[in-house]
């Protein structure tokens, strides 16, 4: 999980594609931009239209969650923080379950995602205004 370091609540890693990128290798890229490792997909468990004010304005973005695969065995749950690596005003921590579940997520219906870890693609209309 990641967050701005003004920030109280957590949201995912990640970012947008570059034009004509898929959100695979976009996922795939960003990651590595920003904690260094190299991840492979899994599989994509959801699409999700969030609706959500930040600043004053309204939103409305297209979030793909993936499965992700470790395969290096390189991310491990502690206590530490690391800064983004193309961010400095950004955190990350690697996350237990249980924790995660006690948490100020965003967007919210994540930790429901997460916890029943569908087993087909679902799709989610998330309206947080």
């Amino acid at each position: 999980m990641s967050k701005a370091k003004t920030e109280n609540y957590w949201t995912f890693l990640g970012g947008k594609p570059i034009f004509g990128e898929s959100t695979e290798k976009a996922v795939i890229r960003e990651y590595k931009e920003e904690t260094g490792i190299n991840l492979e997909i899994d599989r994509l468990i959801s699409v999700t239209e969030n609706f959500f004010e930040m600043d004053g304005c309204q939103w409305h973005e297209y979030i793909f969650f993936y499965l992700l695969k470790d395969t290096n065995d390189l991310l491990k749950v502690s206590e530490e923080e690391h800064t983004i690596l193309d961010h400095k005003d950004v955190i990350y921590k690697w996350f237990g379950l249980d924790d995660f579940m006690k948490m100020d997520i965003r967007p919210y219906c994540a930790k429901k995602i997460i916890k029943d870890l569908p087993k087909q693609i679902i799709h989610i209309v998330n309206n947080e205004i």
